[in-house]
């Protein structure tokens, strides 16, 4: 298999910690990575374990998220919060990434949203709503505009019982289509 090219250093990428969608979004206008298929990964409870993030704890840099937005293109995942690397291979990153999933409890197993980087830029919408507390922020915002003025579906990109976007795969047959 043929490893890309990276042409652009991530560090010349917009970055902000905790806005991954936004982060994913912003890359896939890109032209080096307009041809990726963008993947929400999420679960039907509440959060689940990833391994080799930036924002995890302990030896494998274990974190809880109740989202995670990445890209896959030519057999890569671009993962900015990986601890691993910026771009890795898609078995590699499944490897050292995620649980496995006999060891879960079923609301804790993962699923992947997965849908054509183009239609993610034209069909996303976050005016940063779900970052707002009565108190403030969660996360220090981007610098750069909110994709949206007014109007969010982000909800909808998570929830893995809702189809409209993408197609809705577990992470067994993620690989199998996409490796």
């Amino acid at each position: 298999m043929l490893i890309p090219t990276i042409t652009v250093l991530p560090v010349t990428l917009k970055y902000q910690a905790f806005y991954c969608e936004e982060n994913i979004w912003h890359l896939c206008q890109h032209p080096d990575y307009q041809d990726g298929h963008v993947v929400f990964i999420s679960a039907l409870g509440d959060y689940f374990p990833m391994f080799h993030q930036r924002n995890g704890r302990g030896e494998n840099r274990l974190i809880f998220w109740d989202y995670h937005v990445v890209l896959l293109q030519a057999g890569m995942i671009h993962d900015f919060n990986s601890s691993l690397s910026f771009s890795t291979p898609i078995e590699h990153y499944f490897d050292y990434s995620f649980a496995l999933e006999h060891q879960l409890e079923p609301p804790m197993i993962p699923r992947f949203r997965v849908l054509p980087a183009a239609d993610y830029t034209t069909s996303f919408l976050s005016d940063r709503r779900h970052m707002k507390s009565e108190s403030g922020w969660q996360a220090t915002p981007p610098d750069w505009p909110a994709i949206s003025d007014s109007s969010s579906n982000l909800k909808q990109f998570c929830d893995m019982s809702d189809f409209e976007y993408g197609d809705v795969l577990t992470q067994s047959e993620l690989l199998i289509k996409y490796s």
